[in-house]
């Protein structure tokens, strides 16, 4: 077989493809007598350059806004200090709240029972035959509300003193005692008719009229108190003045309706 020779326009042809198969490769040189070269460089060699301003946005994003971050700190400030107004906001309302709720109040007295023992009849003047002559007393029950709904109460000794018409006639001590909230109880007073164990002349002629009521003052003296709960603790040292109405103290006593006062 005949083997073909390539057509002679055909070299130009393939010195193109030599050079997009290479790097870089240089064209002929051309007949003009010059020292102009022309450089070919193939396309996947071509590196483009990123316009102006892609370059800005690049930077902008490396280096931020100093005004954006200033509205940032700014922003988280703000927050900071709205969170820590409504966390004082809650405390403040929890404190209001738990001083409503947890106040003081002093308790309630009232006396309800008066009893003159060992002692006879006052019409009679002398006592009975047979029988040891006991010192007399007074007995008497002072009821005692806690009012605190919430607040224990407890009471230590005090002094108890019992008068009628500016004479003391009874003398004695507060037994100490305590209550829990909304409690409610009777203490009883065990006091002594001085120390001879005789009475005014006035008070022996108010006895004879059983039916005459007879104005009596009880005043306890120096009671230490606390009030406690969970929240808060008061002391007091308190004074009770109990001025009330009975009749026929030798017998069972009716004690008139009455409230004692208090210096709390």
């Amino acid at each position: 077989m005949e083997e073909r020779t390539p057509p002679a326009g055909n070299g130009k042809n393939n010195i193109k493809k030599l050079s997009t198969a290479t790097s870089l490769r240089l064209a002929p040189p051309s007949d003009r007598s010059s020292d102009t070269y022309v450089v070919q460089i193939p396309r996947d060699q071509v590196y483009r350059v990123p316009p102006p301003e892609n370059a800005k946005i690049v930077e902008s994003h490396r280096t931020p806004d100093n005004n954006f971050q200033r509205k940032r700190k700014f922003g988280c400030c703000c927050w900071i200090l709205l969170g820590l107004l409504v966390f004082g906001i809650i405390i403040g309302v929890t404190i209001g709240v738990i001083h409503v709720l947890y106040i003081p109040k002093c308790p309630n007295f009232s006396v309800v029972g008066v009893n003159f023992k060992n002692v006879t009849d006052p019409s009679s003047g002398h006592g009975q035959k047979n029988q040891p002559q006991q010192h007399p007393k007074f007995d008497i029950d002072l009821k005692v509300n806690n009012v605190n709904e919430r607040m224990d109460v407890s009471f230590g000794e005090g002094k108890t003193n019992f008068v009628f018409k500016k004479h003391d006639i009874g003398q004695g001590k507060y037994p100490s005692n305590s209550q829990k909230a909304k409690g409610t109880n009777n203490v009883h007073l065990n006091l002594d008719v001085g120390s001879n164990g005789k009475l005014p002349s006035d008070l022996l002629k108010s006895l004879e009229d059983d039916k005459k009521p007879i104005v009596m003052t009880l005043m306890i003296n120096h009671v230490p108190m606390e009030i406690k709960s969970w929240v808060k603790i008061l002391k007091k040292d308190l004074t009770i003045t109990c001025d009330f109405d009975v009749q026929d103290l030798t017998k069972k006593s009716k004690i008139m309706p009455n409230e004692c006062i208090t210096d709390f």
